[in-house]
């Protein structure tokens, strides 16, 4: 079956995703606004990732309230402004980092419907409007929106079905985080790993036997050129 539509992961595959090292410095920095233990703090924000991903946390107001006084703090609305602006100004930054723009242009020269499918907090939400990569896509679903995350089928339907395409018509392209590849490949997409050097805080340790590229333009020779006019 031909490809109808190109579906993308976006950390790791579209933009870096942020080291370790990277987002506990930030962490740190929220958490001196906040007033709280640093260390703690920074420990606190990973370990309620599976949380913020799935929204169970509220805004990100909210979410560093609630983890601000779980240390004991009680910040006010000034220091959690300023928190939160650190949180977002990280996420802008990472995906204004992107090296995908010149691919994602090609393909929608080819008159291919791009769709986005990501496991993210909801920094990611507030920002998507603002950034050169939300102009190429025509639909995304973010699992801090839909409350459920990769390998979910349901996450990729969301794309799908406002695509309107099936599964089957499906290229999908990550960098193996979430078990996105099996999950992609039992709806019945054409699923390949972007296993690509320098992925800043992608993912390690993938197992995929499935296709496989180095680079984002690779996924480029997988497709049919532009129609000629």
């Amino acid at each position: 079956m031909a490809i109808a539509a190109v579906l993308f992961d976006l950390y790791g595959t579209l933009a870096p995703g942020g080291t370790k090292e990277l987002r506990d410095a930030v962490s740190r920095e929220v958490a001196a606004d906040l007033d709280v233990d640093v260390d703690r703090f920074a420990e606190a924000v990973r370990e309620s990732f599976p949380g913020r991903t799935l929204g169970q946390t509220g805004s990100l107001d909210e979410t560093l309230r609630t983890l601000a006084a779980d240390l004991g703090g009680a910040p006010d609305s000034v220091a959690v402004g300023r928190a939160v602006e650190r949180r977002v100004e990280m996420t802008r930054s990472l995906i204004d980092s992107t090296w995908a723009l010149d691919v994602l242009d090609e393909l929608r020269h080819r008159g291919l419907p791009l769709g986005l499918v990501s496991d993210c907090s909801v920094e990611t939400a507030l920002v998507w409007d603002t950034t050169a990569l939300s102009a190429r896509f025509d639909a995304h679903a973010f699992s801090c929106e839909h409350g459920v995350k990769k390998p979910d089928p349901r996450l990729y339907r969301v794309v799908t079905q406002a695509l309107g395409v099936d599964p089957a018509e499906c290229l999908y392209v990550g960098d193996g985080g979430s078990s996105e590849l099996p999950g992609a490949a039992a709806l019945g997409m054409r699923a390949v790993w972007l296993d690509h050097p320098g992925n800043q805080g992608g993912t390690n340790g993938v197992s995929w036997d499935g296709e496989t590229i180095g680079e984002l333009g690779g996924i480029l020779p997988l497709l049919a050129p532009a129609t000629t006019r």
